[in-house]
């Protein structure tokens, strides 16, 4: 019983680690877009370049993993969290005199630590978890993911009614990766399946060949979201920081309650099902992001452009699914369990930063968002149809 309490106290460290870098992690997504607009004033182009230092790290990460097969994963979570701090820091330090090749240095070094947070903590709860509670455990995480997100936009919002200096933003986010790295390198960390070379990091087999296609195809519908979801508001819309903020916050509260609710559905209807609702609803909203700002008053387009963003978030949760698909395939090869969820996320980048270039080429040439969301949709619609292989 001793040994139980101590392992749960370990976990409700880990949690609280996590909880703070994931906050950083928020507050700095929150300021990401906003900065290249109104500090760097980068056109649509420009923009979608930045994506290959943005996303390049979510292939990096894999090889980065692998370097360190020596850590666990909460070591491994303390590394990327400093990682996290050092990025922010440059950007804090170099202002808006920087270059492109040192904002992409910035952003490189900031986002291959939270690439490497993502599937760290995604892993640990896989590891962790008992299987039949893998996507609940994984909603609750990720609910206590949202909530860090949460707490970060509502900060945004209320500080820029008050201070619009980006500066303080990027000192609080620095501070907040600090903290939480410390206490991730201090945690007496729970034992977990060990890598013993580098080689064990890097598994490509015949069975995870639907996981690995669905992530190359949702990392094209990412970019929907994440780039051009924010820049539509951003630089088309013209919408503040602080509206951003209060818009990133609406998701935040719908998400906290609705990422363990899609856990329990995942665990009850299968992620097969779950993977092809989440397809249709998304086919949906890129058809509203791609013509509402034509075809809608100001007012109205902006406000259509919201919902969509903050429902985008909200099935974001629904990529549980495929870690616990996963996770539930490699069935006695636990040990394959971080790998897979490494290579998948390594996959992922790649199609997403292919799509992050050629989509702002398309955005800029075209003159408008329509054939960047349409195009994304496509790939949506394929991975819905992919998903009906799933085992």
């Amino acid at each position: 019983m001793s040994e139980s309490k101590g392992i749960r106290k370990v976990m409700v460290a880990v949690l609280v680690a996590l909880f703070l870098a994931q906050l950083g992690g928020g507050l700095y997504d929150v300021l990401f877009s906003n900065y290249l607009s109104d500090v760097l004033h980068l056109d649509a182009g420009e923009r979608g370049l930045m994506e290959l230092p943005r996303e390049l790290p979510g292939v990096l990460s894999l090889f980065v993993m692998g370097a360190l097969f020596f850590l666990n994963e909460v070591r491994l979570a303390a590394v990327s969290v400093l990682l996290a701090a050092a990025g922010t820091l440059l950007m804090l330090m170099w202002g808006r005199g920087a270059t492109l090749w040192q904002l992409s240095l910035c952003v490189v070094t900031a986002s291959l630590g939270l690439h490497i947070l993502m599937g760290t903590v995604d892993s640990i709860v896989m590891h962790t978890a008992r299987p039949e509670n893998r996507s609940l455990r994984l909603g609750q995480m990720r609910a206590l993911g949202t909530a860090a997100t949460l707490l970060g936009a509502l900060f945004i919002w209320v500080k820029w009614k008050f201070n619009q200096d980006f500066a303080w933003d990027y000192l609080l986010v620095v501070a907040v990766f600090v903290i939480s790295a410390l206490l991730l390198f201090c945690i007496r960390a729970p034992e977990f399946p060990r890598r013993k070379s580098v080689r064990e990091n890097f598994i490509l087999r015949r069975e995870y060949a639907v996981y690995y296609g669905i992530e190359t195809l949702h990392g094209i519908r990412k970019q929907l979201y994440m780039t051009f979801g924010f820049w539509l508001l951003v630089n088309t819309l013209q919408q503040p920081p602080g509206r951003i903020g209060m818009i990133v916050l609406c998701a935040g509260v719908i998400g906290l309650f609705a990422q363990p609710f899609i856990g329990l559905c995942i665990k009850r209807y299968g992620e097969r099902r779950i993977t092809i609702f989440d397809s249709i609803a998304l086919s949906v909203l890129c058809l509203v992001y791609a013509f509402a700002p034509d075809i809608l008053p100001a007012e109205w387009a902006v406000g259509a452009v919201a919902c969509c963003f903050v429902l985008d978030k909200v099935l974001f949760a629904m990529g549980m699914a495929r870690t616990t698909y996963i996770a539930r395939i490699c069935g006695e090869r636990r040990s394959d369990i971080t790998p897979c969820i490494y290579t998948g996320i390594a996959i992922n980048h790649v199609a997403s930063i292919a799509y992050g270039i050629i989509g702002g080429l398309i955005w800029t040439y075209s003159g408008g968002p329509q054939l960047v969301f349409l195009t994304g949709g496509l790939a949506v619609v394929g991975a819905g149809l992919l998903a009906r292989k799933m085992k």
